[in-house]
């Protein structure tokens, strides 16, 4: 008997995650909705077809639990706090607070093996993009990386997209009342750069690829709704030829390479698994460098995907 349970259920990514696994029989035989939040709480949801209710995430609610999903709240709880059995494995998604100790984990990239009592990172979406286009080129030596990525408003859940439309509406009516709660400013048809805490990207990015290359990293807010898009510049010890760049990108099953003349975006990304890679070429400016476009969307490849990658390793079989 299989029990999983997926804290705080109640977001965009939440919501992705409960139907992706509510198709996934085979991996549980019961999953639990469970919140540790009040706003969570009592909350009439949906899971396999049928109407669920989010109870409280309690001692009692957690017995017998071995698989939990702990989705982002308004804060992240503790393992401590949350008072899983001691041979649970706990699946943290994409955390705001550092949680060390953890493992982060990117489904296709590195291994989890199943050990009770671990806790892994399923990290965010700039981790999980990084990850897929960087990790297939380190043994061409790769010794630097720089990249610049464009966030959708969709990594703020429901209420960024919200914001987003709303204060789209109102300036495409010429009115003055944008909403800001979620932004801080306008974000609507506007572009501006995020500060943010190297215990949530680069961290993990370095855990995962073993600090190899090293990696600079400006994050940008954008006002679309889906898909992260990157400019990626790649620096090597030594030159690996175009066709050997693009070949070992290709090997990694979850890149897809545009064909000539296809400059793809965060639209064609959209609802896709698959991370689309663009205008590889090479740096005009420094000889044996290269420079590359990808879009991924953030809620499958970049989460739900992820997620149920890592549950599915964590559950398979000791062999």
């Amino acid at each position: 008997m299989t029990v999983l349970a997926i804290i705080n259920p109640q977001s965009l990514l939440g919501g992705e995650i409960k139907k992706s696994l509510g198709r996934r029989r085979e991996l549980w035989s019961d999953v639990r909705l469970l919140g540790t939040e009040p706003a969570q709480v009592g909350a009439v949801t949906e899971f396999a077809g049928e109407a669920a209710l989010v109870q409280e995430c309690d001692v009692e609610a957690l017995q017998g639990v071995r698989l939990a999903i702990l989705l982002p709240g308004d804060e992240d709880p503790t393992a401590a706090q949350l008072s899983l059995p001691a041979d649970s494995t706990l699946l943290v998604v994409d955390p705001k607070s550092g949680w060390h100790g953890a493992t982060p984990a990117v489904a296709g990239i590195d291994s989890t093996e199943d050990r009770s009592g671990a806790v892994f990172i399923s990290p965010s979406p700039v981790v999980i993009l990084l990850a897929h286009l960087l990790q297939p080129l380190q043994d061409l030596g790769t010794s630097a990386a720089v990249a610049q990525i464009l966030m959708p408003a969709s990594t703020q859940g429901q209420a960024g997209l919200d914001e987003l439309f709303e204060q789209t509406r109102s300036f495409l009516a010429v009115q003055d009342d944008k909403p800001t709660e979620v932004f801080g400013k306008q974000i609507s048809f506007n572009l501006f750069p995020l500060s943010f805490d190297d215990t949530r990207h680069l961290d993990p990015l370095t855990r995962i690829l073993g600090g190899n290359p090293a990696v600079a990293l400006q994050v940008v807010q954008a006002g679309v709704f889906h898909c992260l898009a990157c400019s990626l510049f790649l620096g090597f010890d030594q030159d690996p030829g175009l066709e050997k760049l693009r070949h070992c990108l290709a090997a990694n099953p979850w890149i897809e390479m545009a064909g000539e003349g296809e400059l793809p975006g965060p639209t064609d990304a959209a609802a896709r698994e698959e991370i689309l890679v663009a205008d590889l070429r090479p740096s005009p400016t420094r000889p044996g460098s290269y420079q590359l476009w990808a879009v991924m969307d953030n809620l499958t490849r970049g989460g739900v995907s992820n997620v149920l990658g890592i549950v599915e390793s964590l559950l398979a079989p000791a062999s």
